[in-house]
């Protein structure tokens, strides 16, 4: 049951398609690569920090978008890619 409602509301999310955006976050994965192999001067550069900020910033979403007069994106890739970029040097 609760995969199915899952389910359903990333399909919601996403505008039917769970995979829309998913390139957004494949893009930043691999721009933080980038970045980590060539200038390591991260906040959270020990794999546990980074973990556990990027918990924490998950976890306040919605006070990091107030925060910053933007709106909440509709599409949680794109809220999974700005987390994956902010838990660098959120504290």
């Amino acid at each position: 049951m609760r995969i199915t409602v899952g389910v359903r509301w990333w399909s919601i999310m996403t505008g039917g398609n769970p995979l829309s955006g998913r390139d957004t976050v494949l893009g930043t994965l691999d721009d933080l690569v980038r970045q980590l192999r060539t200038d390591p001067a991260w906040e959270n550069l020990e794999l546990d920090r980074y973990l556990e900020t990027l918990s924490a910033l998950l976890a306040s979403i919605e006070n990091h978008y107030a925060n910053t007069d933007r709106p909440i994106p509709d599409n949680p890739w794109a809220i999974m890619a700005e987390a994956l970029k902010g838990a660098r040097d959120y504290e």
